[in-house]
């Protein structure tokens, strides 16, 4: 074999032997490669009943109607409001306003109460000290009821209270003890949540 004969023929070995190794390095695997990404939101505070409005209540179905002097039928209703912070609830405690129960001419003694299902310590609710200074768990006339608001305390990662409205009808119980006039007698009370501070 002639020396050209050998010399191409290690020039084809030595190809060979390269690429091999050159498709063995690229084959080989680089491992992986991992790439984080930040996220962020802002949640506001947040002050938001759970629909349009209490359900009605129909103290007819809940108790009876006015049927005696002496009765007085109670009826309640329960509504969520959802807030992230602290708020206060006031009522529409307008003298001869809309909350009192009245047929359009006669009226029927109309009184409320409000309590929360929870404490203000460990759920977020209303609690002794503003119960206390509120008279929310007292029956008030409509005309001075929450007169002053009651305190709603939001615990960190509760964000809803439960919010049971109640209200009692009667005739009038002092004085000549009357009757009200026959009829349908109607009210609206308006519960209003108003941001107090964020926690």
């Amino acid at each position: 074999m002639n020396s050209l004969t050998k010399f191409l023929l290690l020039c084809v070995i030595c190809i060979a032997v390269t690429t091999v190794t050159l498709e063995l390095a690229f084959a080989a695997d680089p491992g992986a490669d991992a790439a984080t990404c930040a996220i962020s939101i802002t949640v506001d505070s947040i002050i938001e009943w759970e629909g349009a409005n209490f359900a009605a209540i129909d103290l007819n179905s809940q108790e009876s109607s006015i049927s005696a002097q002496a009765d007085t039928p109670e009826g309640n209703a329960v509504y969520t409001l959802w807030t992230n912070c602290n708020v206060e609830l006031s009522a529409n405690n307008t003298a001869s306003g809309p909350a009192e129960l009245t047929d359009g001419t006669d009226i029927l003694v109309t009184k409320y109460k409000i309590s929360t299902d929870g404490d203000g310590a460990a759920t977020t609710g209303a609690n002794a000290t503003a119960i206390s200074n509120s008279s929310s768990d007292v029956w008030t006339e409509y005309d001075s009821f929450l007169s002053t608001a009651l305190q709603v305390t939001h615990v960190n990662t509760d964000g809803a209270a439960e919010i049971t409205l109640s209200v009692e009808a009667s005739n009038d119980p002092t004085g000549h003890k009357e009757v009200a006039d026959s009829g349908n007698y109607t009210a609206t009370q308006t519960i209003t949540a108003t941001w107090v501070s964020d926690n």
